[in-house]
């Protein structure tokens, strides 16, 4: 009996041990800690150390919003959001950046009012992007250069920490996380992804003050 008790008790601790393991920790925002994780984003910006990902604008299949041309891609809300977060981008520390964007439209168009041009389509932001995207982030990042995506919150959703826990605990799913943009620094030999921090499109205004 005591050594059915043991090892229900040793079930018991190893499970919840895993658990607390695997659960992430909440991502945070770059706001808090008295502004010291913006500090340390453009300090990693400036040396090209950074992976942005970003959740496209104000979908309009969603909204009863006006669109801007279908209602497979963004609302013209969005589209003015879009531009808003793209100004808040230039205005980080100047560095070699390498943009991609998402294929489907919404992403598409979100890219193209961000940085008033088009940037570079890779299928890998849109479809079958849960299975490849952490590949690809390693892939594509290059030695001192930023790399930013335009992509859709599953994306995000789907990068997992080294134990194969979900990286980052954000509800994307809410309409106040459309440009919702996650800050990231990778390390490719030990295959690591480590997060700064994220920013709403709301929150640019306030860390720009």
């Amino acid at each position: 009996m005591k050594k059915i008790f043991t090892l229900i008790v040793l079930v018991v601790v190893t499970s919840t041990t895993t658990f607390f393991i695997l659960k992430p920790k909440p991502t945070e925002s770059l706001l808090t800690n008295e502004g010291r994780r913006l500090r340390t984003l453009e300090s990693h910006w400036t040396l090209g150390n950074v992976v942005s990902l970003i959740r496209h604008t104000e979908r309009c299949d969603l909204s009863e919003n006006q669109c801007v041309d279908g209602d497979n891609g963004i609302t013209i809300s969005g589209a003015k959001e879009a531009m808003k977060i793209g100004l808040a981008y230039k205005s980080l520390p100047a560095h070699t950046t390498v943009i991609y964007n998402s294929p489907i439209k919404r992403a598409a168009q979100t890219a193209d009012f961000m940085f008033g041009r088009k940037t570079t389509n890779k299928l890998w932001l849109g479809e079958n992007c849960r299975e490849s995207l952490q590949e690809n982030i390693f892939k594509y990042k290059e030695e001192g250069k930023n790399l930013i995506l335009i992509t859709h919150s599953g994306c995000i959703n789907s990068l997992k920490n080294k134990l194969g826990g979900t990286l980052i605990k954000s509800n994307l799913n809410k309409d106040e996380t459309y440009g919702y943009s996650i800050f990231l620094t990778v390390d490719k030999d030990k295959r690591e992804i480590n997060i700064l921090g994220y920013l709403l499109a709301k929150d640019w205004s306030v860390a720009h003050k």
